[in-house]
């Protein structure tokens, strides 16, 4: 990232200001239709419509009928305005993501990424010190929630996060009774916006974990260098070399005690609805006997809708964004597509109707 980005901000800051009384003000409006008919994989519908998971999927004053459709409301009804706009290509940019944009790249430029760099370097000091003190590279995640409590703190961004009690079954128990820390496990979440990254952080805070990620992120500048430096794992899809390599990373990441963070739709959802699972990242977790921790991101699309470049209003606003955490779920004696379908149903329980996922959705994909 070059320090121009500042002066660019600025200049954002200055065309917003002027494009009251200059050019048209741009309102990003969200009104989804008020009712739809969701039908869902047969499989889906067989669970769903048993005694202990028809009312967890859909809204309790839903009807689910016997062939699987749901009738009801499935809109949120929110309109939400968040006020001028312009243009930069293809992405909108607010006053309150001006604003946002250039307090984070000021962080960015000054903290993060020379943290980074220079972590990089000392590893490369010969008589491998780093490596010794730091072997599970903790040092890059820490840094990176300093510059999260930094620029999402003050601007509240942060997500509530509810179900911390669910994790209670992962802890250690010593001999003298006393808890420990948390087994590692892999996290699985839902994907429909750029903050779900940040989000999902807040779980962990400054304990250690890795991502696995799109290779292309890799391009990004500032978070490139952090997922580099971190440890965390990239993926080629179209390349079966990195697609193993990627598996072998995971699974001795889960050996040495470090969680795996996910989000197995592949790509952030178009219409924020989620979409099919893969099945790649679960593989990890079954080859150590990892439980799968489902998260249920809501909201995340409206404080930064997909056509916008950085957040476009604070997460603690109405519709506020929620983390659900669900139960561990098992990975022992499950086959692949029954581990899947398991997590995919209980992140889906946990979504506000406007983020369920769409008629005849495929729970897994290719």
């Amino acid at each position: 990232m070059k320090p121009t980005c500042l002066s660019t901000s600025v200049a954002i800051i200055l065309a917003l200001l002027q494009s009251v009384t200059s050019f048209g003000v741009s309102h990003h409006r969200y009104a989804p239709a008020s009712s739809s008919s969701i039908i869902l994989p047969t499989e889906v519908r067989r669970i769903l419509c048993s005694s202990t998971c028809s009312s967890r999927l859909y809204s309790a004053s839903a009807a689910l009928s016997p062939d699987g459709s749901f009738s009801g409301d499935v809109g949120d009804r929110l309109d939400i305005k968040y006020g001028p706009a312009i243009t930069l290509g293809k992405l909108k940019v607010n006053f309150f993501g001006a604003i946002f944009g250039i307090w984070e790249i000021f962080w960015g430029i000054f903290y993060w990424y020379p943290a980074m760099t220079l972590y990089s370097l000392l590893r490369k000091i010969p008589g491998d010190l780093m490596n010794k003190i730091d072997p599970f590279r903790r040092i890059p995640i820490c840094i990176g929630y300093i510059w999260g409590l930094l620029s999402m703190t003050i601007f509240g961004m942060w997500p509530k996060v509810e179900g911390w009690e669910n994790l209670e079954i992962l802890r250690e128990v010593k001999k003298n009774g006393k808890k420990g820390k948390l087994k590692p496990a892999m996290y699985v979440a839902n994907h429909c916006s750029w903050m779900d990254i940040p989000f999902v952080s807040r779980i962990f805070g400054f304990l250690n974990y890795k991502i696995i990620a799109k290779a292309e992120l890799l391009k990004v500048p500032i978070l490139g260098k952090a997922i580099q430096v971190g440890g965390h794992i990239t993926l080629d899809r179209t390349n079966r070399r990195s697609q193993m390599k990627a598996f072998k990373s995971g699974v001795q990441w889960l050996k040495d005690g470090v969680n795996l963070v996910t989000f197995p739709e592949g790509t952030r959802s178009k219409n924020s609805r989620m979409g099919s699972f893969k099945k790649g990242a679960f593989k990890m977790a079954q080859a150590v006997g990892a439980s799968v921790v489902p998260l249920s991101i809501s909201y995340a699309d409206k404080v930064q809708p997909s056509d916008y470049a950085f957040p476009a209003k604070a997460s603690i606003l109405f519709p506020k964004a929620v983390i659900k955490i669900g139960k561990p779920i098992s990975t022992e004696g499950k086959t692949d597509d029954e581990l899947l379908e398991e997590v995919w149903i209980a992140i889906a329980g946990n979504l506000p109707d406007s983020q369920k996922p769409e008629k005849n959705t495929p729970i897994g994909a290719n």
